[in-house]
């Protein structure tokens, strides 16, 4: 059993080795990098501290001991910067999210530190600070992570969903890695509190608990190792946002005025005749500002007339247009040697997993199904 929880730790200090080499060699770093930068930095710390705890290796432990400690009050807010980098301008973001990390400086300052000299000298004055403080935040430090989860969950799909006003194609902005990321490290975090639970009812275990959150937190971490690789636009984000800062107010319900009305009729015709006669949907790289400027108008009237008017996305209104096209195109002899994906590729669309599911969001069947019960 040892000889296997030894191959796993070091194949988690292996994988994070390799993931903090591939962002720390980009040459220009955002500020999303080096969040991940740091969130991985204390990963490995915490895998690193279960390694020497299981070695017996002192001075690692020791080394280690402090930012392993912290870890479960600092990567909620990590997690949660990082969103919030990917979306909004840098300026102050760091800032502003300073007041998130007071909780671990307080348990650095009252129990870390005062744990790590009481072990190193044992000073037993040392034992009156901890008694006070150490129940307090070993309770609270597995909710609080659980609720930065779940808030930086609730965020990234706000995000995702005002993306849709902007961006025809999503793929460039693909963020099922930071999904399962979060997800994962609520199942992880979920575990050790039912383990708690288990020990504070039934006693503890004659084994080490701690080392199957460890060793579930490895595993995740391998499979978003593997599957960053796959999503490095995700894992090492090279853009931010640049044409479109993102707000949390949603479109009004209210009825528009008449002489909107007017105008937004006159605007709804254009964009009809522009989608019709030029066909922009078939550029994968369109965007809200890209179309507005093809009518004549900006993109915040273009989203507007979307949302407020027609009832409808940017996004959406787009691939419906594209999806129409591919139907076309199927019927078509031209494009009997195409792959279906081929004729998506034609039609603008990006990437195969989106554009099978808007298909059939559009149709209720499959492009292949389709094909074969109409063509």
């Amino acid at each position: 059993m040892k000889l296997l929880v030894d191959f796993i730790l070091v194949g988690g200090v292996i994988v994070i080795a390799i993931l903090l080499l591939l962002l720390i060699k980009s040459k220009k770093k955002q500020l999303s990098q080096k969040i991940l930068i740091v969130f991985f930095a204390f990963l490995g710390c915490v895998i690193l501290c279960f390694y020497a705890l299981l070695h017996d290796i002192l001075w690692l432990f020791r080394t280690c001991f402090i930012p392993n400690d912290i870890t479960v009050l600092v990567v909620g807010p990590l997690l949660l910067l990082y969103i919030k980098s990917l979306f909004l301008k840098e300026e102050n973001l760091v800032k502003n999210a300073l007041p998130h990390f007071i909780p671990a400086a307080l348990y650095i300052v009252f129990i870390a530190v005062p744990t790590l000299l009481y072990g190193m000298f044992n000073i037993d004055r040392l034992s009156y600070i901890l008694s006070d403080f150490i129940y307090f935040f070993i309770r609270i430090g597995d909710l609080h992570l659980i609720f930065y989860l779940i808030i930086s969950l609730r965020l990234l799909s706000k995000y995702r969903r005002l993306m849709k006003s902007n961006y025809s194609n999503l793929t460039r902005y693909d963020f099922n890695w930071i999904r399962a990321m979060l997800q994962g490290a609520l199942c992880v975090i979920s575990i050790d509190v039912m383990l708690k639970i288990y020990e504070s009812f039934y006693g503890d275990f004659d084994w080490n608990a701690d080392f199957v959150s460890v060793i579930t937190m490895v595993i995740l971490v391998s499979y978003l190792g593997y599957y960053g690789v796959n999503q490095s636009k995700v894992l090492l984000p090279d853009f931010v946002l640049e044409e479109a800062q993102f707000t949390t107010n949603k479109p009004k319900d209210n009825a528009l005025p008449s002489f909107k009305k007017e105008e937004f009729e006159i605007l709804k015709s254009k964009l009809e005749l522009i989608l019709a006669t030029n066909r922009p949907y078939l550029d994968e790289d369109l965007t809200l500002g890209k179309l507005a400027n093809q009518i004549s108008t900006t993109d915040k009237k273009l989203s507007m007339l979307l949302n407020q008017y027609m009832k409808t996305t940017f996004y959406d209104l787009i691939n419906t247009y594209r999806i129409n096209i591919v139907k076309e195109k199927m019927q078509s002899d031209l494009y009997d040697n195409y792959s279906l994906f081929g004729i998506a590729c034609e039609c603008g669309f990006k990437s195969r997993t989106s554009f099978n599911r808007i298909f059939k969001k559009e149709t209720g069947l499959s492009p292949s199904v389709y094909k074969k019960q109409f063509l």
